[in-house]
């Protein structure tokens, strides 16, 4: 099975850590959402938000230097189903964030790289050097694709022996200059900046 946590079952695998700076995060998020009415600045309300702040700032500080795992823990629990109980009703959600009007906007339209096994040869034909390097890639693929799964098992049965926990980052390749695992994955990957082409308007073009 290759090295990747499903992203539902991600928060299992993240340290107490990460878990206490999220749920934190999110308490002082949601805190400034009810100091800042819909509508309004914070600016507004400046102080009362320091207040509050301060005040939820110590209760993560009291515990800060909690040494018993069991207690840790009872303590993330308790605090994330007070989260949960507390929330703001409608919190502001940014753009860029999971909701927002501009999330994964650069990928939102684009179409799986695989469609253009079905393209028409009349539409191949104008890009011939790339398609031509594509054959070669997939090519590639059907001959290295068990060699990169069996190294991909021995890679997960090192890290169970060893007791490293799992995450969703790939291993190196096995050899050296060999190829990662999954490395036609990316071959094809886009600009996640695209460049604007010369004739495109209002970009000083002076067509």
């Amino acid at each position: 099975m290759a090295n990747v946590v499903p992203a539902g079952s991600l928060y299992k695998f993240l340290s107490h850590k990460r878990k206490v700076l999220a749920l934190y995060k999110k308490a002082q998020r949601h805190l400034e959402f009810y100091c800042a009415p819909q509508g309004s600045f914070l600016s507004c309300c400046r102080d009362v938000y320091a207040y509050e702040h301060t005040l939820l700032r110590a209760r993560f500080d009291k515990h800060k230097n909690e040494t018993d795992p069991e207690r840790a823990t009872q303590l993330l629990r308790l605090g994330e189903e007070e989260f949960w109980e507390n929330q703001h009703p409608m919190p502001i959600i940014f753009s860029n964030e999971p909701g927002g009007v501009a999330w994964e906007r650069p990928v939102k339209n684009q179409v799986p790289e695989a469609y253009m096994n079905e393209w028409d040869p009349k539409y191949k034909a104008m890009f011939p050097d790339y398609f031509e390097n594509r054959e070669k890639w997939y090519k590639l693929k059907q001959k290295t694709w068990d060699d990169e799964i069996s190294w991909l098992k021995e890679w997960d049965k090192k890290n169970i022996e060893k007791g490293v926990k799992m995450t969703d980052a790939m291993p190196a390749a096995k050899e050296r200059d060999g190829f990662p695992p999954f490395w036609w994955r990316f071959v094809t990957k886009p600009l996640e900046k695209p460049k604007l082409m010369d004739w495109f308007p209002n970009n000083g073009d002076k067509w």
